[in-house]
């Protein structure tokens, strides 16, 4: 992407979305650090609508050090979500420069170097795979020094080698169970916790809301390719799914977009599913990879925020914890 198009992506988002009062921009990869021209576009161009309308956040592999990324990345206030799968000996496996080399020295170095030149909020997020517990994700992001963490199952076609075998899959499941625990210990001594997976769907439940859709594809959420395509969501990136162009008059998307979500509300099959009502039918993106093994994941979520919930329903207050609260 052009710092031009960068510019242009901001200016029809603002069109577009005139009716929502923020934005949030999430840059993705690839690395999107690669980038940095595009990157200082799209961060001036939102200054110059009025204070609070664009928030940033981007996901990366913190390989790329410089004092323009640091500076850049305080500029535009940025929520960082840290790509880091576990000490050396797990990250290494996989996380590589194109030449071979390892990248987890050089990713700790990135986390201290922000940590000490910005205000940037960030989570710790790992890719748990085959031989890579849940459990031992969570506890090595818990040492880091984050905000909060982010470890969740990979997403793969069936046999894929870095998919969680039959035996791997139970245990995630009961990780998961761990997980609700901890979050509910925190709860109980009056601390934020840090793993916030459940966080919407009980605060969802404390309000009485039913979800009728899974996310806000095509209505809230949209994304953008580096060439400008309009997605319902980044992860949607197919030809089918196109909703137009940011150089396009904003109504078009904005108008496709909707018709895009009122055609793709809950399959069939979830009418049946008692965790519908905090689920909303699925991720359209993860169900098209994973199917049956993504609804296991997403129910087990759902009974763990129904959990806690139940567990403080004679002190409900206690859940505004995670809401940031306390």
């Amino acid at each position: 992407m052009s710092a031009a198009e960068a510019r242009q992506v901001i200016q029809s988002l603002d069109r577009g979305l005139a009716h929502y009062s923020t934005i949030g921009v999430h840059l993705y990869g690839g690395e999107p650090l690669t980038n940095l021209p595009a990157l200082r576009a799209l961060v001036d161009q939102a200054a110059q609508a009025p204070r609070g309308r664009f928030s940033f956040s981007i996901t990366t592999n913190g390989t790329i050090l410089s004092d323009e990324v640091f500076e850049l990345l305080e500029a535009g206030r940025f929520q960082v979500v840290l790509s880091v799968d576990g000490p050396a000996p797990v990250h290494d496996q996989h996380r590589r420069t194109i030449r071979g080399a390892a990248t987890h020295a050089r990713t700790m170095r990135f986390l201290r170097e922000l940590r000490a030149r910005t205000h940037c909020w960030v989570r710790g997020s790992s890719v748990v795979r085959a031989g890579w517990r849940l459990a031992d994700a969570q506890r090595y992001l818990r040492g880091l020094p984050v905000d909060v963490i982010k470890a969740q199952a990979v997403r793969t076609a069936p046999g894929d080698k870095l998919g969680l075998d039959g035996d791997e899959r139970e245990q995630y499941l009961d990780d998961l169970d761990a997980a609700g625990d901890q979050v509910i210990s925190d709860l109980a001594a009056n601390r934020i916790p840090k793993d916030d997976r459940f966080s919407a769907r009980v605060l969802q439940l404390l309000k009485g809301e039913t979800r009728y859709r899974f996310c806000g594809a095509g209505a809230s959420i949209f994304g953008v390719t580096p060439g400008g395509d309009v997605l319902p969501c980044v992860l949607l990136d197919r030809a089918q799914h196109r909703l137009g162009s940011v150089a396009d008059q904003e109504h078009s998307w904005v108008g496709a977009g909707r018709d895009w979500q009122e055609s793709h509300g809950p399959r069939n099959e979830c009418g049946s599913c008692a965790a519908l009502p905090l689920c909303g039918g699925g991720c359209p993106a993860m169900l098209s990879v994973c199917g049956a093994e993504e609804c296991d994941l997403v129910r087990k979520t759902c009974s763990v925020a129904q959990r806690i919930h139940e567990h403080f329903r004679s002190q409900p207050i206690k859940l505004l914890a995670l809401a940031g609260v306390v």
